[in-house]
Protein backbone atom coordinates (compact mmCIF):
# COMPACT_ATOMS: atom_id res chain seq x y z
CA UNK A 1 0.00 0.00 0.00
CA UNK A 2 2.83 2.20 0.58
CA UNK A 3 4.47 1.66 -2.57
CA UNK A 4 1.03 2.33 -4.64
CA UNK A 5 1.07 5.89 -2.51
CA UNK A 6 4.71 5.64 -3.34
CA UNK A 7 3.78 5.57 -7.27
CA UNK A 8 0.75 7.80 -6.85
CA UNK A 9 3.07 10.72 -5.87
CA UNK A 10 5.84 10.12 -7.99
CA UNK A 11 3.22 10.02 -11.03
CA UNK A 12 1.43 13.47 -9.95
CA UNK A 13 4.61 14.85 -9.33
CA UNK A 14 5.58 13.58 -13.08
CA UNK A 15 2.84 15.97 -14.53
CA UNK A 16 4.05 18.55 -12.64
CA UNK A 17 7.77 17.96 -14.13
CA UNK A 18 6.24 17.70 -17.31
CA UNK A 19 5.02 21.06 -17.45
CA UNK A 20 8.44 22.25 -16.33
CA UNK A 21 11.14 20.55 -18.28
CA UNK A 22 9.34 22.12 -21.15
CA UNK A 23 11.72 24.87 -20.51
CA UNK A 24 15.66 24.81 -21.55
CA UNK A 25 17.68 23.20 -19.09
CA UNK A 26 19.68 25.32 -16.51
CA UNK A 27 23.44 26.18 -18.49
CA UNK A 28 24.90 26.65 -15.03
CA UNK A 29 24.50 23.81 -12.73
CA UNK A 30 25.21 24.04 -8.95
CA UNK A 31 28.48 23.89 -7.70
CA UNK A 32 30.28 25.32 -11.42
CA UNK A 33 30.59 29.06 -10.09
CA UNK A 34 34.38 28.13 -8.74
CA UNK A 35 34.79 27.35 -12.57
CA UNK A 36 34.53 30.97 -13.22
CA UNK A 37 36.39 32.37 -10.57
CA UNK A 38 40.37 32.82 -10.60
CA UNK A 39 43.17 34.41 -8.53
CA UNK A 40 45.98 36.47 -10.26
CA UNK A 41 49.00 38.48 -8.38
CA UNK A 42 48.59 42.46 -8.64
CA UNK A 43 50.89 44.89 -8.17
CA UNK A 44 48.48 47.80 -7.20
CA UNK A 45 44.73 48.45 -6.55
CA UNK A 46 44.82 51.49 -9.36
CA UNK A 47 42.08 51.54 -11.65
CA UNK A 48 44.07 51.96 -14.55
CA UNK A 49 45.52 48.74 -13.91
CA UNK A 50 42.78 46.62 -13.03
CA UNK A 51 41.42 46.15 -16.94
CA UNK A 52 44.54 43.95 -17.91
CA UNK A 53 44.43 41.85 -13.99
CA UNK A 54 40.97 40.97 -14.98
CA UNK A 55 41.93 39.78 -18.62
CA UNK A 56 44.31 37.54 -16.99
CA UNK A 57 42.18 35.87 -15.09
CA UNK A 58 39.41 35.68 -17.58
CA UNK A 59 42.22 33.86 -20.03
CA UNK A 60 42.62 31.21 -17.04
CA UNK A 61 38.88 30.42 -16.67
CA UNK A 62 38.39 30.42 -20.49
CA UNK A 63 41.19 27.69 -20.89
CA UNK A 64 39.54 26.33 -17.94
CA UNK A 65 36.29 25.89 -19.07
CA UNK A 66 37.00 25.05 -22.51
CA UNK A 67 39.83 22.38 -21.28
CA UNK A 68 41.82 24.06 -24.23
CA UNK A 69 45.06 26.39 -23.82
CA UNK A 70 44.63 27.32 -27.32
CA UNK A 71 41.35 28.86 -27.05
CA UNK A 72 42.89 31.99 -26.90
CA UNK A 73 44.35 32.19 -30.24
CA UNK A 74 40.81 32.58 -31.85
CA UNK A 75 39.78 35.66 -32.65
CA UNK A 76 36.53 35.63 -31.18
CA UNK A 77 37.88 35.07 -27.86
CA UNK A 78 40.25 38.05 -28.05
CA UNK A 79 37.13 39.95 -28.76
CA UNK A 80 35.98 38.76 -25.34
CA UNK A 81 39.20 39.83 -24.00
CA UNK A 82 39.13 43.19 -25.30
CA UNK A 83 36.41 43.88 -22.70
CA UNK A 84 36.70 41.60 -19.53
CA UNK A 85 34.40 43.93 -17.07
CA UNK A 86 32.04 43.05 -19.44
CA UNK A 87 31.86 39.28 -18.12
CA UNK A 88 32.37 40.08 -14.19
CA UNK A 89 30.11 39.66 -11.48
CA UNK A 90 32.74 40.54 -8.49
CA UNK A 91 35.89 40.97 -7.81
CA UNK A 92 38.22 41.45 -4.49
CA UNK A 93 42.03 42.38 -3.47
CA UNK A 94 43.13 40.30 -0.30
CA UNK A 95 46.42 39.32 0.46
CA UNK A 96 47.93 35.82 0.53
CA UNK A 97 48.54 34.96 3.43
CA UNK A 98 50.90 32.07 3.13
CA UNK A 99 53.47 34.04 0.76
CA UNK A 100 56.69 35.27 1.44
CA UNK A 101 56.58 38.25 2.10
CA UNK A 102 53.23 38.07 1.55
CA UNK A 103 51.40 38.78 -1.85
CA UNK A 104 48.51 41.54 -2.99
CA UNK A 105 46.31 39.21 -5.41
CA UNK A 106 43.05 40.08 -7.17
CA UNK A 107 40.16 37.49 -7.06
CA UNK A 108 37.56 38.14 -10.17
CA UNK A 109 34.14 35.98 -10.26
CA UNK A 110 32.66 35.61 -13.71
CA UNK A 111 29.19 35.39 -15.02
CA UNK A 112 29.21 31.74 -16.04
CA UNK A 113 25.89 32.02 -17.85
CA UNK A 114 27.08 34.32 -20.22
CA UNK A 115 30.34 33.63 -20.90
CA UNK A 116 29.02 29.57 -21.20
CA UNK A 117 26.51 31.24 -23.72
CA UNK A 118 29.19 32.95 -25.35
CA UNK A 119 31.48 30.51 -26.02
CA UNK A 120 28.57 28.26 -27.19
CA UNK A 121 27.61 30.91 -30.08
CA UNK A 122 30.83 31.19 -31.59
CA UNK A 123 30.76 27.11 -32.05
CA UNK A 124 33.45 26.90 -28.95
CA UNK A 125 32.93 23.60 -27.10
CA UNK A 126 32.31 24.08 -23.22
CA UNK A 127 33.54 21.65 -20.36
CA UNK A 128 31.01 22.07 -17.06
CA UNK A 129 31.36 20.91 -14.28
CA UNK A 130 29.00 17.87 -14.13
CA UNK A 131 31.23 16.55 -17.18
CA UNK A 132 34.13 16.51 -15.04
CA UNK A 133 35.20 12.98 -13.65
CA UNK A 134 37.00 12.72 -10.38
CA UNK A 135 40.59 11.61 -10.50
CA UNK A 136 42.45 9.36 -8.56
CA UNK A 137 46.67 10.38 -9.16
CA UNK A 138 48.73 7.64 -8.55
CA UNK A 139 52.17 9.82 -8.29
CA UNK A 140 55.50 7.95 -7.80
CA UNK A 141 58.56 10.01 -7.52
CA UNK A 142 62.45 9.46 -7.84
CA UNK A 143 64.19 12.51 -6.34
CA UNK A 144 68.08 11.67 -7.36
CA UNK A 145 67.05 8.26 -5.41
CA UNK A 146 65.06 9.27 -3.01
CA UNK A 147 61.63 6.96 -4.14
CA UNK A 148 57.96 8.04 -2.50
CA UNK A 149 54.53 7.33 -3.64
CA UNK A 150 52.42 10.81 -3.35
CA UNK A 151 49.85 10.30 -0.30
CA UNK A 152 47.06 12.67 0.25
CA UNK A 153 48.74 13.48 3.77
CA UNK A 154 51.81 14.80 2.29
CA UNK A 155 52.90 18.36 1.94
CA UNK A 156 55.77 18.20 -0.13
CA UNK A 157 56.89 20.41 -3.35
CA UNK A 158 55.12 17.11 -5.77
CA UNK A 159 51.77 17.39 -3.95
CA UNK A 160 51.16 20.92 -3.58
CA UNK A 161 52.49 21.50 -7.10
CA UNK A 162 49.99 18.99 -8.39
CA UNK A 163 47.39 20.35 -6.53
CA UNK A 164 47.71 23.81 -7.88
CA UNK A 165 47.89 22.69 -11.55
CA UNK A 166 44.73 20.59 -11.22
CA UNK A 167 43.02 23.63 -9.61
CA UNK A 168 43.99 26.02 -12.47
CA UNK A 169 42.53 23.87 -14.92
CA UNK A 170 39.01 23.10 -13.00
CA UNK A 171 40.36 19.41 -12.42
CA UNK A 172 39.15 17.87 -9.09
CA UNK A 173 41.99 15.25 -7.99
CA UNK A 174 42.70 13.21 -5.03
CA UNK A 175 45.51 10.95 -3.64
CA UNK A 176 45.80 7.62 -2.44
CA UNK A 177 45.87 7.27 1.64
CA UNK A 178 49.28 5.11 1.22
CA UNK A 179 48.19 3.72 5.03
CA UNK A 180 48.82 -0.72 5.29
CA UNK A 181 46.16 -1.18 3.20
CA UNK A 182 47.56 0.54 0.02
CA UNK A 183 51.02 -0.11 0.65
CA UNK A 184 49.77 -4.07 1.24
CA UNK A 185 48.64 -3.81 -3.20
CA UNK A 186 51.08 -0.87 -4.34
CA UNK A 187 54.42 -0.51 -4.63
CA UNK A 188 56.94 2.13 -6.14
CA UNK A 189 58.07 -0.45 -8.46
CA UNK A 190 54.47 -1.39 -9.47
CA UNK A 191 53.68 2.19 -10.40
CA UNK A 192 57.08 2.65 -12.30
CA UNK A 193 57.37 -0.76 -13.88
CA UNK A 194 53.68 0.50 -15.35
CA UNK A 195 51.93 -2.52 -14.16
CA UNK A 196 48.49 -1.19 -13.97
CA UNK A 197 46.38 -3.93 -13.20
CA UNK A 198 47.84 -3.94 -9.46
CA UNK A 199 47.11 -0.20 -9.29
CA UNK A 200 43.74 -0.39 -11.02
CA UNK A 201 42.79 -3.04 -8.07
CA UNK A 202 43.94 -0.68 -5.23
CA UNK A 203 42.18 2.14 -7.05
CA UNK A 204 38.62 0.37 -6.54
CA UNK A 205 38.49 1.38 -2.75
CA UNK A 206 38.41 5.12 -3.71
CA UNK A 207 35.95 4.64 -6.29
CA UNK A 208 37.21 7.11 -8.82
CA UNK A 209 35.75 8.09 -12.15
CA UNK A 210 39.03 8.00 -13.40
CA UNK A 211 42.90 6.96 -12.52
CA UNK A 212 45.76 9.47 -13.53
CA UNK A 213 49.18 7.26 -13.18
CA UNK A 214 52.69 9.40 -13.24
CA UNK A 215 56.27 8.56 -12.69
CA UNK A 216 58.31 11.40 -12.02
CA UNK A 217 62.18 11.67 -12.44
CA UNK A 218 64.90 14.14 -11.23
CA UNK A 219 68.45 13.89 -12.60
CA UNK A 220 71.50 14.17 -10.87
CA UNK A 221 71.58 17.16 -14.04
CA UNK A 222 69.02 19.05 -12.17
CA UNK A 223 65.40 18.36 -14.71
CA UNK A 224 62.57 16.82 -14.76
CA UNK A 225 61.35 14.18 -16.66
CA UNK A 226 57.39 12.85 -16.10
CA UNK A 227 55.51 10.08 -18.25
CA UNK A 228 51.63 9.75 -17.83
CA UNK A 229 49.14 7.24 -18.50
CA UNK A 230 45.40 6.96 -18.22
CA UNK A 231 44.89 2.84 -18.10
CA UNK A 232 42.27 2.10 -21.38
CA UNK A 233 42.72 5.80 -21.99
CA UNK A 234 43.01 5.27 -25.80
CA UNK A 235 45.47 6.65 -27.81
CA UNK A 236 45.85 10.06 -26.11
CA UNK A 237 45.87 8.01 -22.82
CA UNK A 238 49.84 7.92 -22.81
CA UNK A 239 51.86 10.97 -22.69
CA UNK A 240 55.52 12.55 -21.83
CA UNK A 241 57.44 15.65 -20.18
CA UNK A 242 60.37 17.40 -19.15
CA UNK A 243 61.90 20.60 -17.69
CA UNK A 244 63.64 22.14 -15.67
CA UNK A 245 61.26 23.16 -13.20
CA UNK A 246 59.10 20.56 -11.65
CA UNK A 247 55.67 22.80 -10.88
CA UNK A 248 56.11 23.88 -14.75
CA UNK A 249 56.47 19.80 -15.99
CA UNK A 250 53.65 18.71 -13.15
CA UNK A 251 51.09 21.93 -14.88
CA UNK A 252 52.51 20.95 -18.42
CA UNK A 253 50.97 17.34 -17.07
CA UNK A 254 47.52 18.47 -16.52
CA UNK A 255 47.31 20.58 -19.45
CA UNK A 256 47.36 17.69 -21.39
CA UNK A 257 45.53 15.59 -19.45
CA UNK A 258 42.47 18.62 -19.56
CA UNK A 259 42.76 18.32 -23.36
CA UNK A 260 42.38 14.78 -23.16
CA UNK A 261 39.24 15.08 -21.51
CA UNK A 262 37.67 18.19 -22.97
CA UNK A 263 37.99 16.14 -26.28
CA UNK A 264 35.62 13.37 -25.28
CA UNK A 265 33.96 15.52 -22.83
CA UNK A 266 33.50 19.13 -23.43
CA UNK A 267 29.84 20.33 -25.75
CA UNK A 268 29.67 22.68 -28.56
CA UNK A 269 26.12 23.85 -28.98
CA UNK A 270 24.53 22.76 -32.24
CA UNK A 271 23.55 24.88 -34.27
CA UNK A 272 20.09 23.47 -35.63
CA UNK A 273 17.24 21.05 -34.00
CA UNK A 274 19.08 17.76 -32.74
CA UNK A 275 15.87 15.93 -32.76
CA UNK A 276 14.57 13.92 -30.18
CA UNK A 277 16.38 11.51 -27.93
CA UNK A 278 14.61 8.92 -25.80
CA UNK A 279 16.73 7.94 -22.02
CA UNK A 280 15.21 5.44 -20.02
CA UNK A 281 15.93 5.13 -16.33
CA UNK A 282 14.83 2.07 -14.28
CA UNK A 283 15.34 1.51 -11.02
CA UNK A 284 13.58 4.80 -9.77
CA UNK A 285 11.15 3.81 -6.53
CA UNK A 286 10.55 6.77 -4.90
CA UNK A 287 10.09 10.05 -5.08
CA UNK A 288 13.70 10.61 -3.52
CA UNK A 289 15.41 8.86 -6.55
CA UNK A 290 13.05 10.58 -9.20
CA UNK A 291 14.41 13.95 -8.09
CA UNK A 292 18.14 12.74 -7.96
CA UNK A 293 17.97 11.99 -11.30
CA UNK A 294 15.90 14.96 -12.87
CA UNK A 295 18.18 16.89 -10.53
CA UNK A 296 21.49 14.97 -12.48
CA UNK A 297 19.59 14.86 -15.94
CA UNK A 298 19.27 18.78 -15.52
CA UNK A 299 22.42 19.55 -14.68
CA UNK A 300 24.31 18.08 -17.72
CA UNK A 301 25.19 20.69 -20.24
CA UNK A 302 25.39 17.79 -23.11
CA UNK A 303 21.27 18.13 -22.42
CA UNK A 304 19.32 21.29 -23.95
CA UNK A 305 15.91 20.29 -22.63
CA UNK A 306 14.44 17.67 -21.21
CA UNK A 307 10.88 16.78 -20.75
CA UNK A 308 9.42 13.94 -18.96
CA UNK A 309 7.50 11.66 -20.96
CA UNK A 310 6.59 8.05 -19.27
CA UNK A 311 6.12 6.49 -15.55
CA UNK A 312 6.56 3.33 -15.38
CA UNK A 313 6.15 0.86 -12.18
CA UNK A 314 10.26 1.35 -11.41
CA UNK A 315 12.08 3.31 -14.18
CA UNK A 316 11.14 6.76 -15.78
CA UNK A 317 11.09 8.17 -19.68
CA UNK A 318 12.74 11.48 -20.81
CA UNK A 319 12.39 13.16 -24.39
CA UNK A 320 15.71 14.80 -24.67
CA UNK A 321 16.98 17.25 -26.68
CA UNK A 322 21.09 17.49 -26.79
CA UNK A 323 23.91 19.72 -27.61
CA UNK A 324 25.99 17.00 -29.51
CA UNK A 325 25.19 13.48 -29.70
CA UNK A 326 24.09 10.41 -27.62
CA UNK A 327 27.59 8.75 -27.56
CA UNK A 328 28.75 12.72 -26.25
CA UNK A 329 25.99 11.97 -23.57
CA UNK A 330 26.81 8.55 -23.35
CA UNK A 331 30.73 9.73 -22.30
CA UNK A 332 29.14 11.92 -20.15
CA UNK A 333 26.98 9.25 -17.95
CA UNK A 334 29.99 7.10 -17.58
CA UNK A 335 32.14 9.07 -15.87
CA UNK A 336 29.35 10.21 -13.59
CA UNK A 337 28.22 8.45 -10.10
CA UNK A 338 24.75 8.39 -10.65
CA UNK A 339 23.27 6.10 -13.37
CA UNK A 340 24.96 3.49 -15.56
CA UNK A 341 23.91 1.19 -18.17
CA UNK A 342 21.19 -1.26 -17.77
CA UNK A 343 22.40 -4.78 -17.94
CA UNK A 344 20.17 -5.28 -21.17
CA UNK A 345 23.15 -3.12 -22.89
CA UNK A 346 20.27 -1.28 -25.12
CA UNK A 347 21.02 2.73 -26.41
CA UNK A 348 19.90 5.14 -23.68
CA UNK A 349 18.90 2.88 -21.18
CA UNK A 350 19.91 3.08 -18.08
CA UNK A 351 19.84 2.49 -14.30
CA UNK A 352 19.60 4.43 -10.64
CA UNK A 353 23.22 3.43 -8.85
CA UNK A 354 22.34 2.72 -5.39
Amino acid sequence: MGMDCNFRGLARLAVVAAFLCLAPVAGIAEGVESLFEADVPVTGQQPELRTGYMRTAMEEVLVRVTGQRDVLDRASIRAMLADPERYVQQYRYFTQPDATPPRLMLRVRFDGGAIQQALQQQGVAYWGNTERPDILVWLAVNDEGTRYIVSAQDDNAAHRAMEQAADQRGIPILFPLMDLEDQGKVRFADIWGGFFDEIQTASERYNPQAVLIGRLNHSASGGWVARWDIPNGGEAGSWTGNGEQLGAVLQAGIDTLSGHLASRLAVTAPGADTGVTNVTVEGVNTLTAFARVDDYLSSLTTIRRLQLERVDASSLQYALQLNGTLDGLTQTIAIGTVLEPSPGGAPGAYRLRQ
